[in-house]
């Protein structure tokens, strides 16, 4: 049997009960935007291993499905493991909007947009947020996340 890191067991404890929360805060952060700065540290949020090589895919499909992994584990981390409920109507899901203006050099965050379970484009994706605010966050902090998975 595998065992845990004292990460992933300080993770755990910090689910378990509000007095543990209240410590481990005290001790780490309390918010997730202050907990996530690299991708080492989503991949330590969600407990999912290094992007995988995708072998079995074609060799063309590979590099999107890598980038495409990495938006998955971005977004659950910044989530905090929270699945968006596509069929809840009442939920709503963030997602960055970009800018392109033509040129790599001029993508930019351009804002965040909030969807129901209506049929939009995009409004039942795994890339959904839980808030507008997370959508900021990671539309402009982790960019080049998006950039590298919209252009592959």
């Amino acid at each position: 049997m595998e065992t845990k890191s004292l990460e992933q067991k300080l993770r755990g404890l910090y689910k378990s009960s509000d007095s543990m929360k209240s410590a481990l805060e005290s001790t780490f952060g309390k918010d997730i935007t202050e907990r996530i700065n690299t991708w080492e540290d989503m991949l330590a949020e969600t407990g999912l291993p290094d992007t995988p090589e995708f072998t079995e895919l074609p060799e063309r499909l590979r590099d999107h499905f890598r980038k495409y992994y990495r938006c998955v584990v971005m977004t659950e981390a910044y989530n905090e493991g929270e699945k968006m409920d596509i069929y809840n109507s009442s939920k709503w899901r963030y997602f960055p909007r970009f800018l392109t203006q033509g040129s790599p050099a001029a993508f930019a965050f351009r804002g965040s947009n909030c969807v129901n379970s209506l049929a939009f484009a995009g409004s039942g994706s795994r890339l959904a947020l839980k808030s507008e605010k997370l959508s900021k966050i990671v539309g402009t902090k982790h960019i080049d996340f998006y950039r590298e998975y919209l252009e592959s």
